[in-house]
């Protein structure tokens, strides 16, 4: 009799103890931009000071949460360019831009990422296309999507009657630790 209290215990406890989310935690990597400009296809900014409050249970598909940018660690090699990138950001008012995952999904091709994505408090809903690596106390994303200035309302900069492409290509390589 005991011992089948025992047993029934334990496997109660097991059972819910994977069925508890798991917190992330940013370990390293970057998120990215490209967009270009005639004669200048170099236009890339990357931060790799993220911020991201996800969690997990024992499954890929459910992954949830938050992945933040502070738009000023966003960096290229040209300082200049990057003011006015800021400008048109209107970092100032806005200064962050959020990612929130709602849900994962897996495919033939890889998984799909459903999220909301907030940029100058305007919202989008974005799929994005990823390759997701689960080993051991790590968790690794790396992907992209497109968006494009103008549905956040941002007008693409221009530069001696050029402008900037309205579309920008986001991507992102995040290496989490599971805690």
């Amino acid at each position: 009799m005991f011992t089948k209290i025992a047993f029934s215990l334990l496997c109660a406890s097991l059972l819910c103890g994977s069925m508890y989310a798991k917190e992330l935690r940013f370990k390293e990597g970057t998120i990215g931009a490209q967009t270009e400009i005639l004669g200048d296809s170099n236009i890339n900014p990357k931060s790799s000071q993220v911020e991201a409050k996800l969690s997990m249970d024992d499954a890929i598909e459910s992954l949830k949460g938050d992945i933040s940018l502070d738009l000023l660690n966003l960096k290229s090699e040209n300082e200049k360019r990057d003011e006015h990138m800021y400008e048109a950001l209107h970092v100032k008012e806005h200064p962050s831009t959020v990612f929130q995952l709602k849900e994962v999904s897996k495919e033939s091709d890889g998984y799909h990422l459903i999220g909301i994505l907030t940029l100058k408090k305007l919202t989008k809903e974005i799929i994005t296309k990823a390759d997701i690596t689960d080993q051991d106390d790590l968790l690794k994303l790396k992907g992209g999507f497109s968006i494009k200035m103008s549905e956040f309302g941002i007008e693409p900069p221009t530069l001696l009657f050029l402008s900037v492409r309205d579309e920008v290509v986001i991507s992102y390589d995040l290496t989490l630790a599971k805690n």
